[in-house]
């Protein structure tokens, strides 16, 4: 993958093209990319990629996404899209099955991710997020050390499903029983007992669509 600066000369190319050789500038990069010119230098600052935006705009041009991280296609900005995407696996964060996960820093990592699998658990990349599990008491569906992908556009707890929630006493990925002004978090596992907390204290992260067990 390429570094920093390379991505931001790629896609002054690929703009460059557009506008009949027109010389690009940060802030046509991030307008482009629908980034706040503030927060884009931020980033470049730190040497953050924006790879979700980075996807978008790619994806609106029908170019390949592997010609354009990998080098993997011709020279050419006119290609298939490819049939792979970039998703943040929120690596430093875990959330836990049992007795709740607390993280302070954010550190994500891209992770290349099969676009037919999102279809699959019906899932949209746009929103969609990786963390990790920790814990037993989601067994067996969800085991400890599995990869669960977060559809963060999905909050109705009225919708049956495993949740990524996120609580006082850190994060935890359980089934939700609403009841009054009280939300339940339910184990699957019976050796665990239900947490009962006020509805104030919970903010849902998002729905679990889709898992990466580990055997």
């Amino acid at each position: 993958m390429h570094n920093y600066n390379e991505i931001i000369d790629k896609l002054k190319e690929i703009l460059s093209q557009e506008l009949d050789d027109q010389k690009i500038s940060l802030k046509d990069i991030a307008s482009a990319l629908e980034i706040d010119y503030d927060n884009f230098r931020k980033q470049k600052a730190r040497n953050s990629v924006p790879h979700i935006e980075i996807m978008t705009f790619l994806a609106k041009r029908n170019i390949s996404i592997n010609w354009f991280f990998f080098n993997q296609l011709p020279e050419t900005l006119i290609e298939a899209t490819s049939d792979y995407i970039i998703l943040k696996y929120q690596k430093s964060i875990t959330t836990s099955a049992g007795g709740g996960a607390i993280n302070n820093e954010l550190n994500s990592t891209p992770l290349i991710i099969d676009k037919q699998l999102l279809d699959h658990i019906k899932s949209s990349y746009k929103y969609t997020e990786i963390i990790q599990v920790s814990g037993e008491s989601m067994e067996p569906d969800i085991k400890d050390g599995s990869l669960v992908f977060i559809d963060k556009s999905q909050v109705d707890i009225n919708r049956p499903g495993v949740y990524v929630v996120n609580t006082i006493d850190g994060l935890f990925i359980k089934e939700i029983e609403v009841k009054d002004d009280r939300i339940i978090l339910k184990s699957t596992n019976e050796s665990f007992i239900d947490i009962e907390l006020n509805a104030n204290d919970v903010c849902i992260v998002g729905r679990v669509c889709g898992v990466f067990l580990r055997i």
